[in-house]
C-alpha cells in the first residue's frame, strides 16, 4: 500500500483554518514574497519558510486521534517542502541539503503509511454506507485489518516524532528557512530568480512532455510517474508564481485536473490490490456474505481504475497541447 493516497485532492489549509492554530514562536515573522531580484537561495528559503511552518503547526495536532484531517495538512506540508528543497537544490551545498531531505523522506514515508489507510478506509465506508447498513455491517473485517495496519503505522510515525533525530531535523529545518545576513547586501554573488525561473519551469514541463508518445498505452505505474512530473511542475509555478505571469492560475489549474485524476486511477488500482491481498490472507475467516461483499467492492475499484485509465487522455491533452505550451512560455518570462 505505499502507493496509496495520491488520489488526495491538491488542496491546502484554508487561512482560517491556519489562523486557528498557534504561531511557532522559533521561525520568527514570515520572509516577504519571492522577488525577481532574491538570489536563488534567498528565494529557495522563502518558499521552503511557509512549509516548515504549517509542519510545525500541525506536528502536535495530527496526534490527536479526534483531529486525523492534521495528518492530511502535515503530509502536505512535507510534500511541498521537499518539493521545495528539489526545486531549489541547485542552490545549496550538498552538506546543508542533504540531511535535511534524508530525514523528511523518512518522515514522509511514515506519515504516508497512515494517511493512506486513512484514504483506504474513507473510500471504503463511503461505498458501502452509499450500498446500505448491510454493507458496512459486512466490509467490517476489512476495516477492521486496515485499522489495525494503521495503529501499527501510527506507533511507527509517533516513535520517529519522539526521536532526536526528529528533533534534530526540526532544528535544522528552522535554522535552515532563516534569510541569510547578507551585511546589507541583499542580492547575493550567485544567479537570480529573473536569470534561473524560466528554464527551471520549461525543463520540468519537458520532464512532463516526455510521455507524449507513450500515454495513450501507458500502464497504471507509468500514469502514477507522469502524476509526480505534473505534479513537480504545478509546484514549480506555485513557488515563483510571485514573479511569473497571470497564466499560472489557468496553468495550475490544468495541472491540477491531471494530477487528481492520475491520482485517483493510481489509488483504485493500489486499493484493488491491498483488497486482494485481504482476501487471500483472510478469506477463511469470512462469511459467504462478508466474502461477496468485499469481492463486490474489489469489483467496484478494478471499474473504476479501468474507467478512470480510458479517460485519462481527456485531462491530459489539457496539459500536452500547444495551448498550454503557448501560455508556458508567456508565463516563464520573468521581467
Amino acid at each position: 500500500m505505499t502507493l496509496a493516497g495520491e488520489g488526495e485532492p491538491a488542496t491546502e489549509p484554508t487561512p482560517a483554518e491556519e489562523a486557528a492554530l498557534p504561531l511557532p514562536p522559533e521561525l520568527g515573522p514570515a520572509p516577504g514574497p519571492i522577488l525577481a531580484t532574491d538570489p536563488l537561495d534567498v528565494a529557495g528559503r522563502k518558499a521552503m519558510w511557509t512549509h516548515v511552518d504549517r509542519l510545525l503547526r500541525h506536528e502536535a495536532a495530527m496526534r490527536d486521534p479526534e483531529r486525523a484531517d492534521e495528518l492530511r495538512r502535515f503530509r502536505v506540508a512535507t510534500r511541498r517542502l521537499r518539493a521545495a528543497i528539489r526545486l531549489f537544490r541547485p542552490a545549496f551545498k550538498d552538506s546543508e541539503v542533504d540531511p535535511i531531505a534524508d530525514a523528511l523522506g523518512t518522515v514522509a514515508d511514515a506519515v504516508g503509511a497512515v494517511r493512506d489507510i486513512d484514504v483506504h478506509v474513507a473510500a471504503l465506508l463511503a461505498w458501502a454506507t452509499e450500498r446500505g447498513p448491510d454493507s458496512v455491517l459486512r466490509i467490517q473485517p476489512l476495516v477492521d485489518a486496515w485499522q489495525a495496519e494503521r495503529r501499527a503505522g501510527m506507533a511507527v510515525l509517533e516513535g520517529r516524532l519522539a526521536s532526536r533525530r526528529h528533533a534534530r531535523l526540526l532544528t535544522r529545518l528552522v535554522d535552515f528557512v532563516r534569510l541569510p545576513d547578507r551585511g546589507g547586501d541583499d542580492q547575493g554573488s550567485g544567479p537570480v530568480v529573473r536569470d534561473r525561473a524560466g528554464s527551471q519551469v520549461w525543463r520540468a514541463f519537458e520532464q512532463v512532455r516526455e510521455f507524449t508518445p507513450i500515454v495513450r498505452w501507458a500502464d497504471p505505474p507509468t500514469l502514477h510517474r507522469l502524476r509526480i512530473q505534473a505534479k513537480r511542475l504545478r509546484y514549480s509555478l506555485e513557488f515563483l508564481g510571485d514573479v511569473l505571469g497571470p497564466d499560472r492560475p489557468w496553468l495550475v489549474e490544468r495541472l491540477v485536473a491531471l494530477q487528481d485524476h492520475l491520482g485517483a486511477l493510481n489509488d483504485a488500482v493500489v486499493t484493488s490490490a491491498a483488497v486482494r491481498a485481504f482476501l487471500a490472507h483472510a478469506q477463511a475467516r469470512l462469511s459467504p456474505a462478508e466474502r461477496a461483499e468485499v469481492v463486490a467492492y474489489l469489483e467496484a475499484r478494478e471499474r473504476e481504475a479501468r474507467s478512470l485509465r480510458r479517460a485519462a487522455s481527456r485531462p491530459w491533452r489539457a496539459v500536452a497541447g500547444i495551448t498550454f505550451a503557448r501560455r508556458l512560455a508567456r508565463t516563464a518570462i520573468v521581467r
